[in-house]
């Protein structure tokens, strides 16, 4: 077997493993401090640790010392042979260990988080029930005239931007809900900036899964109305305020758009699986 110094190798960061070559190679994961910390073989390295089963101990490791993902390419027919001594030869710290894995966080945590940050921007309409086919729709409104950093629209885009967790199945996605027409204004000019505000803040469908619950969180024009209507329900275990009975009949007919296929709101669908 030839002399190898595993150190000379070329590498990249483990932050970088897309700059990987789809070499046939045998690797070494090695940290700041020049510890062998793992190593493996290889038949394609850049599709090897598109999904490695030890990247999250190495994650953990390379907060506190740089973690780098060296190479020398190998022939197909030697992998085995040459993996077996290069483990032997530098006795890597993570070789035969226990894999960990991160911590898998419940969608309900996050979907209770996104709640209580929301609690008092948004306003529960209705509940469209569940079919044969289909999970319960709960239906919540945002005053979308706010239009600022500090406005609702902004909001959501900053707790998704602040909560992208890997280890958890919860996503908030989005579609367009529709844009505001009017009248075309000169490119650059306050108007047309006053303009694209607008559209930023209104043309939001936000949706989200938990616990087979399915919740929209779309614009609404009659924000203050709805809320003047509203009592306090939970959603998730969460307080939130929800057009109450009384009203749900008279806002129904006077607002058809809103409030149609939906019944009034007036129990927690999502059941908490984890929450004490």
């Amino acid at each position: 077997m030839q002399q190898i110094n595993p150190f000379d190798l070329p590498s990249v960061k483990l932050s970088e493993l897309n700059q990987l070559p789809k070499n046939t190679a045998i690797y070494f994961a090695i940290d700041a401090q020049n510890r062998i910390l793992y190593i493996g073989q290889a038949s394609n390295l850049a599709a090897r640790w598109k999904n490695h089963h030890r990247t999250f101990q190495l994650q953990e490791i390379d907060k506190d010392s740089a973690v780098r993902i060296a190479w020398i390419t190998w022939n197909q027919e030697g992998l085995d042979e040459a993996e077996k001594y290069f483990i032997q030869t530098f006795h890597p710290s993570l070789n035969g260990s226990e894999v960990k894995a991160p911590k898998i966080i419940p969608s309900e945590f996050i979907l209770r988080k996104f709640l209580k940050t929301m609690s008092r921007r948004l306003i529960i309409i209705g509940i469209q029930p569940q079919g044969e086919k289909d999970l319960p729709h709960v239906h919540l409104k945002y005053d979308w005239t706010n239009c600022s950093s500090r406005g609702t629209a902004a909001k959501i885009r900053e707790f998704i931007s602040n909560n992208k967790i890997p280890n958890t199945s919860f996503r908030i996605r989005r579609k367009p809900y529709g844009r505001i027409y009017g009248m075309v204004f000169r490119p650059g000019s306050r108007e047309q900036k006053a303009n694209a505000r607008e559209n930023r803040s209104y043309n939001n469908h936000w949706y989200m899964a938990c616990n087979g619950v399915m919740l929209h969180v779309t614009p609404c024009d009659h924000y203050k109305e709805f809320k003047e209507a509203s009592h306090t329900k939970l959603l998730a275990g969460v307080k939130m305020k929800a057009v109450s009975n009384f009203n749900f009949e008279k806002l129904s007919q006077i607002h058809t758009y809103y409030f149609s296929g939906l019944n009034c709101f007036d129990f927690d669908p999502v059941k908490l699986l984890w929450t004490k």
